[in-house]
Parts: C-alpha cells; structure tokens; sequence
C-alpha cells in the first residue's frame, strides 16, 4: 500500500513537472545543451553540459587554464582533469547516472526512486514543500518546491571526494521559457564554505547531438 506521505510528495513532483511545462514537452527533449558562467575565488568558470535521452551526459569545466570533463555514456562514468582518467564508480555513478537522465522527474516509479513528503519549510522568504528522494542505493536527495509556484527552489544532495563526504546546497532562480519548458538561470551551488553562483548564458534543444560525443575511451 502507497503511503500518503509518498502520494503527497508525487503530487508535489507533479505539480512542478506541469509548472515547468509539463511531461509531453520533456519526453520531446531528444538532446539539450547548457552553457553556464561564474566564478570562484576570483577565477572564471564556464560549464558547458551535454545530455542525450535517454541518458548520456558530458560535461566540461573550464576554470582558468584547467579543464575537467565528465562523461556518462549510459553505463560508464568517466572524469578526466589534466589529462588524468577515472573511473566513476559506487555512489557516485548512481548520482551521475540519475542526473544524466532527462525523463527522471516524469518517471520516478521507472528508475525506483521512493518518494517521501517531509513537512514544509521557509527557502529564503517562500513556504517550500520538502521532498525526500531516496535512490535505489539508499542515497537521499531532498528537494524543495515553491508551494505556490510549484517552482524546484533548492536541493541538497551528498558528494563523495577524496577528502570525504560533502553536502552541496544548490538554490535556483530566475526561470525562463526556452522551447516550451521552464529552466532556472541563475544556479548557486554551496560545498561547505565554498559558494559559486552561475548564470546560465544559452540552453538549446534538439540540436541533433551524436552518440560519440559521448563515448569514453
């Protein structure tokens, strides 16, 4: 039996996916491209942020003169930074394979993320419905919606690096309409005191990316 904390929170989920646009105009979404600007600590940060449905990612990190790529080719993950390969393996893939997914938020039950309705809290000046996403690993995301915009305002999730487990705090702001869907251009992200705040320059859809854009070799 469905709970009712677990119902509330697929309403809630619902909800933001007919704010932002609704489940037709993603499951439309065949490939997107993000480019996105900032800074930390004085230098400058540029993302550029591939996805492919139904699950292939790339990413590339340009910060000064270094240069860090992320690539998820729907099984593998790999990160290369001065010319240095990884292998993305446990916790991490699973985070990377489920934000490497363009359909995640319409088809919860698919991809057996259990959702859990945790109360409301204040995001900023807004009322905030908490939303806990518990993965098939374990791993808990928690994530907030405006109770009146239905708008994602916040989320937290865990990063494991070498130097141990951290929570990042992502805030998002400033929707805008590109193709028929609602996106956030202003991203902050906080990993302890660190705090980088990106502005997202250009989002295009469909531009027919090919899979060896992807590939790991």
């Amino acid at each position: 039996m469905v709970s009712e904390d677990s119902l509330k929170a697929k309403e809630v989920i619902d909800n933001y996916v007919a704010a932002i646009g609704g489940a037709d105009k993603i499951y439309n979404i065949m490939d997107r491209t993000t480019i996105m600007t900032g800074s930390i600590q004085g230098i400058n940060v540029t993302i550029f942020s591939y996805q492919k449905a139904p699950n292939k990612f790339k990413q590339q990190i340009k910060a000064g003169n270094t240069k860090q790529v992320i690539i998820f080719d729907g099984e593998k993950g790999m990160m290369s930074l001065a010319g240095e390969k990884v292998q993305v393996t446990g916790g991490e893939l699973e985070k990377l394979k489920f934000e490497s997914t363009l359909t995640l938020l319409t088809d919860i039950e698919h991809y057996g993320i259990k959702l859990t309705f945790d109360g409301t809290e204040k995001i900023e000046s807004e009322d905030a419905y908490k939303i806990i996403l518990t993965l098939p690993s374990g791993i808990k995301w928690t994530q907030y919606y405006d109770t009146a915009s239905g708008l994602k305002l916040k989320e937290l999730k865990y990063i494991q690096s070498e130097s141990g487990l951290f929570e990042q705090e992502i805030t998002y702001d400033d929707y805008r309409e590109v193709g028929g869907l609602l996106y956030p251009f202003k991203i902050k992200q906080s990993i302890g005191t660190q705090t980088m705040e990106f502005i997202v320059n250009s989002i295009e859809i469909n531009t027919g990316l090919v899979d060896r854009e992807f590939e790991i070799n």
